[in-house]
């Protein structure tokens, strides 16, 4: 993987800056910051997939909010460039974004420390989302089929059927945001949920980030 994180980021003409390397689930990507040849700061993520198995929702996810959001208004970092490539029978890609130097809330998803976060954060929050809510997709984040399997499973109640559905972030938990100015970090696995009646106060727990790569890890609902 890391030699072929270098082999993009000289396709796609950026240095990597080094000190920063980001490994992701199971080591299916690995990130680091970089600098584009006119001085943008950047982040070049490399993900990795079996050639039959690179494509659908997780493997374009940032290609398709980029085309669905843009910038979100200052509020996701912009996809600036995006490079594919297919070694034996793995296919790699690589997205050049705009780099983030805000420090996330939490280095876990669930949060372990008390936050003074200021009502103007939540208002930004609340906009961020409907501005997402608003946008329509066939995209398709969590299935009827999954809550029918695993709420019953987990919370012991049956699934509720769902009558409304509506464009959402997905992964939107404290490791995934900033805080002055707010942003929204993490675009893979975005699309259509049940839609809520009002914006959240609280976020989802999953844990989608890690350090380096761990040896096993349970498996993202579908």
């Amino acid at each position: 993987m890391r030699a072929r994180h270098a082999r993009a980021a000289q396709a796609l003409d950026v240095r990597v800056e080094p000190g920063g390397e980001f490994w992701g689930w199971a080591g299916r990507t690995l990130g680091a910051p970089a600098r584009t040849a006119t001085g943008q700061r950047a982040w070049l993520r490399r993900v990795s997939s079996p050639e039959d198995k690179a494509s659908g929702k997780l493997w374009d996810g940032a290609l398709d909010a980029q085309h669905a959001f843009g910038d979100l208004d200052g509020r996701r970092p912009a996809l600036l460039a995006v490079h594919d490539a297919v070694d034996d029978t793995t296919a790699y890609r690589a997205e050049l974004s705009a780099r983030v130097d805000q420090p996330v809330l939490s280095d876990d998803p669930v949060l372990q420390h008390d936050l003074q976060l200021p009502d103007s954060w939540w208002q930004d929050l609340a906009g961020a989302l409907e501005k997402v809510a608003a946008v329509d997709t066939d995209r398709v984040a969590v299935r009827q089929q999954y809550m029918d399997r695993a709420i019953p499973e987990f919370v012991g109640i049956p699934a509720p059927a769902v009558t409304r559905w509506s464009a959402a972030h997905s992964d939107l938990h404290w490791a995934n945001l900033t805080a002055a100015p707010l942003r929204l970090l993490d675009w893979e696995g975005w699309g259509a949920l049940r839609k809520a009646s009002t914006p959240p106060r609280s976020t989802p727990t999953r844990c989608s980030r890690r350090t380096s790569p761990p040896a096993s890890a349970p498996p993202s609902p579908p």
